[in-house]
């Protein structure tokens, strides 16, 4: 029976195989990197993988008082953004020996609460929250509560007093309208899947009624649809395009989600993304590198967002930043890829 017995690597021969303190090996279980140099990450990193080392999660959490989960809610988990994001998380927390509890809230406050509730019931050390809006004052509370909180993607609307990590958005919005202009687009309207509370398509929105006042002294073009309805986004484009028949428009969507419902939109209506009618969006997804025509996209860091908000939430778990320290707000760059459906005048 010994001899089928498989050998249980411990924590001492970790650091011994590292040539560094158990100590340090444990502070880098738990996510304590400060003072850590990153040739010592790495070389953990690999001989645990090497030697295929699991921690005893049961001896941790009865040592340190803490159940090494994290608990993570997400606004819609079928978008390949939310893939994008909760790989990020996922690694962070992982690599730093926390598992990690996904919820999916659908958009919806009340799930999202709900989903917040219960996790807390499990008792994990920490929450990142990729909120849908409308519980700004939940969350302040839990955090007054003691509760470590991290914030992916989606900020508060009401306050900064949430560890929070983002796109600039609303810059982003103007920035892209600002291009179509310049390309030669006489009018621009804003197409998006409901907005609601919605931090990130409201902050987008606002950037590019900004820019339209400002840029073009026309009013904006605000059009928007339900999640999957096909019939209301060909309406949206049927009334923009039957309203400036004779002019060059273009279309800037807040997401990849509204896009791939525009194109297939666009197809069924047999209109084609390009010179008489533009197509910009936020998301570069790798579907959108290869559709005909390609289209133009904001490219954001989102797995990066994820590993980054993870990386504050464990910060605030591990004391190594106060529970009480000010908030941390981090905001990304994006950056546009200029592509086929959004030529300048000139290539007409």
């Amino acid at each position: 029976m010994n001899e089928r017995k498989k050998s249980v690597v411990t924590i001492d021969e970790v650091a011994k195989l590292c040539g560094v303190s158990k100590t340090t090996v444990s502070r880098f279980l738990n996510g304590k990197y400060e003072n850590m140099s990153e040739k010592t990450r790495e070389q953990i990193s690999r001989v645990i993988a090497q030697v295929n080392y699991h921690p005893n999660r049961s001896a941790q959490r009865l040592k340190a008082g803490c159940s090494m989960l994290i608990g993570c809610v997400i606004g819609d988990i079928s978008s390949p953004f939310s893939a994008l994001l909760l790989k990020g998380i996922s690694a962070v927390c992982e690599e730093a020996g926390y598992q990690v509890l996904f919820a999916d809230s659908g958009e919806d406050p009340v799930r999202e609460r709900r989903a917040m509730m219960g996790f807390l019931g499990n008792r994990v050390d920490g929450l990142i929250v990729n909120t849908c809006g409308g519980n700004d004052e939940f969350l302040l509370e839990l955090q007054r509560r003691g509760v470590c909180l991290a914030l992916a993607d989606r900020k508060l609307m009401s306050s900064d007093e949430i560890d929070t990590v983002t796109v600039p958005n609303e810059s982003a919005a103007y920035d892209c309208t600002d291009f179509l202009l310049k390309r030669g687009y006489t009018r621009v309207g804003f197409f998006s899947e409901t907005i609601g509370t919605i931090a990130p398509r409201i902050l987008r929105r606002r950037g590019y009624e900004r820019a339209v006042r400002e840029l073009s002294g026309a009013g904006p073009e605000l059009y928007e649809f339900a999640p999957g309805d096909l019939e209301g986004c060909k309406s949206c484009l049927r009334s923009f395009r039957d309203k400036y028949p004779e002019e060059r428009i273009a279309i800037l969507s807040a997401n990849g989600a509204s896009a791939r419902r525009l194109l297939i939109a666009m197809k069924e209506l047999d209109l084609e993304p390009g010179y008489s009618l533009g197509l910009c969006t936020f998301d570069d997804w790798d579907w959108l590198k290869i559709a005909r025509p390609r289209v133009s996209a904001v490219a954001m860091a989102s797995e990066t967002v994820g590993a980054k908000a993870a990386q504050l939430l464990l910060e605030r778990i591990s004391g190594s930043r106060p529970r009480g320290a000010k908030a941390v707000s981090l905001e990304l760059s994006t950056r546009l890829i200029v592509r086929e459906s959004t030529p300048s005048r000139d290539e007409g």
